[in-house]
């Protein structure tokens, strides 16, 4: 189904039920803060929709289209274990597109598709109103969360972290041994209004930039590479880069690789336009 497709199907099924919603047309944009500003709707108004796969042992696989409210994070330890899931981890942006049936950053907080099971944090329909990108970049929904709640039919679950308070000690290697998954930033700390974050890494991640922020890398063990469109660069252990904003890069890891990142809070993993996550934070 084509994008406009999705939001042809969604506009009749809100019209069918009589829903209480508005359009809101702006510059094209999917990622939720930034696109909550051009809404003018608090970030706990947004339904970030994020789209996981779980797994339930060898042969079964399952996917989830998690809502949450754009100010918390998505707890995945909570989804895998309302499946009894034995793994979990996000969607690939090919599969998670087929399934949304719309481009990453504007997923809608409706199923369509009878595999995609619909789960809902609760303190998203506490507001009057919620807002969402309706399967395009360029346009809005603000709809009743009443209305929501009704047509949609979720299954309604605490799916979300509550934020570690700031001063707890750590130590970096505890806490990435506990992390089986690559590739999934988890916030070890916090410092003003910027994240600490940790992630063990391995192979190629997605091509990606992010055009109001720079990045900074840490090595801590392995070898990592960041391919610019100037060149390459390598990292080894306790040696650091920092890739200018808006400047696409593409980083690959060999096995063993623990990186270090600090940016601003919020900062999607991968980059502009696209849901991804903006790490896990630790409990």
């Amino acid at each position: 189904m084509s994008e406009h497709g999705t939001y042809t199907e969604l506009i009749a099924l809100l019209d069918k039920h009589g829903a209480v919603y508005r359009t809101i047309d702006h510059a094209p944009q999917g990622a939720t803060e930034l696109v909550s500003e051009l809404r003018g709707n608090a970030l706990a108004q947004a339904a970030k929709c994020i789209i996981v796969m779980v797994k339930l042992g060898k042969k079964t696989t399952k996917y989830v289209l998690a809502v949450v409210p754009g100010d918390r994070r998505l707890d995945l330890g909570a989804v895998k274990a309302l499946l009894g899931g034995t793994y979990i981890s996000f969607a690939s942006q090919e599969t998670a597109e087929r399934l949304a049936g719309s481009v990453s950053g504007t997923v809608l907080p409706f199923s369509f598709d009878e595999q995609l099971e619909l789960i809902v944090d609760p303190a998203l329909l506490e507001h009057d109103e919620i807002f969402f990108n309706a399967a395009r970049l360029d346009r809005s929904l603000a709809l009743s969360a009443k209305d929501y709640a009704e047509i949609a039919g979720p299954r309604v679950e605490p799916i979300t972290e509550v934020p570690a308070a700031p001063g707890g000690k750590r130590n970096i290697d505890t806490v990435m041994d506990a992390v089986p998954e690559k590739w999934l930033p988890h916030v070890l700390a916090q410092v003003n209004d910027y994240d600490v974050k940790v992630a063990n890494v391995e192979g190629e991640f997605s091509e990606h930039r992010h055009a109001d922020t720079d990045e900074f890398f840490l090595v801590l063990a392995g070898r990592l590479r960041l391919e610019l469109p100037d060149g390459t660069v390598e990292l080894g252990p306790h040696e650091v880069f920092t890739v200018p904003r808006g400047t696409l890069h593409k980083p690959v890891a060999e096995p063993g690789t623990r990186i270090l990142m600090f940016e601003p809070r919020g900062t999607v993993n991968t980059g502009d336009g696209n849901e991804g996550t903006t790490g896990v934070v630790l409990p």
